[in-house]
């Protein structure tokens, strides 16, 4: 067996810290030498540790799964590899190997600048529709965007990458053939085709309560900057934030009204000094700043001229941007009788150009 075997066998120790598993690597020189290693010399575990170790090393079916795991739709990538992410490098229980599909641009994650967008799964209707008008232009902008695919902000965060023609990835706090929620299914298959799905656990892990917090850090280290939109004050999105702070990363966090209980993470995050943002373009702004994107002028999205719309249509479709603008707005920047100016949104809205979500706001669907 090859040192990618060993690499792939650690990654089925769930019961054992990785960082332990690095220090015994880093003291006997090797995985294949840990896995060979004599049991009372690895010190740095508990003797319930050590039991469990040999157990696993006594399993065959591990080495079953390597033999056969070329005829899988998955990939495998070893901490040794050259398309390995460095990022995860920076970890000190760096996962010893990522099960992956999709992702023909996994190499870029090493070059292009990375958003990592996490929120509440129980998110509000503007919440949800301001995280995928956000991660719509960051995809439009060729920015990697990075999240949990878990419900609420997570799936539309990806989404709303992928409808901006961007490249975003899903990190699992399972296996990877084990999807949760199921209702991100679609979803999921589509960031096969177009995006691409990473997950250090082996594709058969169900999804485990104590692993989800586990696959927080790594959402965390991929990302140039993380951006929190609506999460409560005791909350996974915070966990996040705790790993991204320790790694040194920049925060941004949406506000939120003081009364509204889902937003109180977030209000709490911009008293302690995270960056306020308020659209795609303070994100922008904020990877210029830090050098992580080259300087450029940000312009508002311009009028798309295919569309085949009216000279009326296309003076109202340019009041409109891809966060969602309420309808009083619209109307005081229209030369048009009130009236004429509703008529012609419903119009724009029936033609699917222009979405209207519950509470009157409007933003561009294309």
């Amino acid at each position: 067996m090859d040192d990618n075997f060993y690499a792939f066998w650690l990654t089925y120790l769930l019961k054992i810290p990785t960082s332990k598993l690095w220090a015994s690597v880093h003291k006997l020189g090797s995985v294949k030498s840990l896995y060979e290693a004599n049991i009372a010399d690895l010190e740095v575990l508990t003797e319930a540790e050590k039991i469990y170790f040999e157990q696993m090393r006594q399993r065959t079916d591990i080495h079953d799964k390597w033999l056969n795991i070329k005829g899988n739709p998955y990939q495998f990538l070893p901490y040794n590899s050259n398309l390995y992410p460095k990022r995860l490098l920076e970890l000190k229980d760096a996962p010893f190997g990522i099960y992956y599909e999709g992702m023909e641009e996994i190499a870029s994650l090493n070059e292009r600048p990375v958003v990592a967008m996490v929120g509440a799964r129980n998110c509000t209707i503007y919440g949800s529709e301001l995280a995928y008008q956000i991660a719509r232009e960051l995809g439009r902008q060729g920015i990697i965007v990075v999240s949990g695919l878990a419900a609420g902000i997570d799936g539309a965060s990806h989404r709303g990458c992928l409808d901006g023609g961007g490249f975003t990835l899903g990190v699992l706090g399972a296996g990877i053939h084990n999807v949760y929620p199921k209702s991100n299914y679609q979803l999921f298959i589509e960031m096969r085709k177009k995006g691409g799905i990473l997950t250090e656990y082996p594709y058969e892990t169900k999804p485990l309560p104590l692993l989800f917090p586990r696959r927080n850090r790594i959402i965390s280290v991929l990302a140039d900057f993380l951006v929190v939109i609506e999460a409560k004050e005791k909350s996974g999105s915070l966990i996040t934030v705790d790993f991204a702070l320790e790694q040194g990363k920049d925060i941004g966090a949406v506000p939120g009204r003081p009364c509204d209980i889902v937003s109180g993470g977030c209000n709490r995050l911009l008293q302690q000094g995270a960056k306020c943002i308020l659209s795609a373009e303070d994100v922008l702004e904020e990877l210029m700043d830090s050098g992580m994107l080259q300087k450029r002028r940000i312009e508002p999205t311009k009028v798309n001229t295919d569309l085949g719309l009216a000279p009326k249509e296309k003076m109202v479709y340019s009041c409109l941007r891809l966060e969602p603008k309420f309808i009083d707005e619209i109307l005081c920047q229209l030369k048009l009788p009130v009236w004429e100016g509703i008529q012609i949104l419903t119009d724009l809205e029936m033609k699917g150009i222009v979405q209207q979500n519950p509470h009157h706001y409007y933003y561009r669907k294309i």
